[in-house]
């Protein structure tokens, strides 16, 4: 069972490893520490607290990894890359730089935004395209209630639209089922989500 969970969570090992480490060398003793660390998380998980495995491991994962990664930095550095690492270690003025700073970020990278932004747009695009499907009094109350910041408040809505607030609830549960209908037939949401 602990070779399966090893086995099954090895790519979170990988990912710290390729984050931090520098070159293959250093990233294959980096991967041997976070398994330790994997190792150490399944030793000490307790199905009871009711946190997923993934969660719990990452922390020890990435504690190994890093506490690997420093006791690398500071131990005995092969001569060929001496000068290469106390260049990388110094400031602008020559003084070596806090340990500290060596750290990676939790920050996203710039590939990471890239992507990000590219998903937030494309399910932008479908979102307007399903609205685009609906009435236009369902995507106005759709606009008005859940997709403006704040949402308008319901009697100030109705009173606009001419109806009482508890017809401007069913049309805003109508509204809300055809635009859930419309993204699952685009692909956007599967129909599990459409019934949640």
């Amino acid at each position: 069972a602990l070779e399966t969970l090893l086995f099954s969570h090895a790519r979170l090992v990988h990912y710290w490893a390729r984050k931090v480490g520098r070159d293959p060398v250093e990233r294959e003793d980096l991967v041997s520490e976070g398994i330790f660390g994997l190792i150490r998380a399944a030793d000490l998980f307790d199905p009871s607290h009711k946190t997923r495995f993934s969660t719990y491991a990452r922390w020890w994962v990435k504690n190994a990894i890093l506490t690997a990664l420093e006791r690398l930095r500071l131990g005995v550095i092969p001569t060929s890359r001496t000068e290469e690492t106390l260049t990388a270690r110094s400031g602008p003025s020559g003084d070596p730089l806090p340990l500290l700073e060596n750290l990676p970020s939790e920050e996203p990278t710039p590939e990471e935004r890239i992507i990000t932004m590219s998903a937030q747009t494309a399910m932008q695009e479908q979102l307007n395209d399903a609205l685009d499907t609906l009435e236009a009094l369902d995507r106005e109350v759709l606009i008005r209630r859940n997709l403006q910041h704040p949402p308008e408040p319901f009697a100030t809505l109705a009173s606009r639209l001419g109806v009482d607030t508890a017809r401007l609830r069913q049309l805003e549960k109508r509204a809300m089922t055809r635009l859930r209908y419309a993204l699952v037939s685009r692909g956007v949401l599967t129909s599990r989500t459409q019934e949640g």
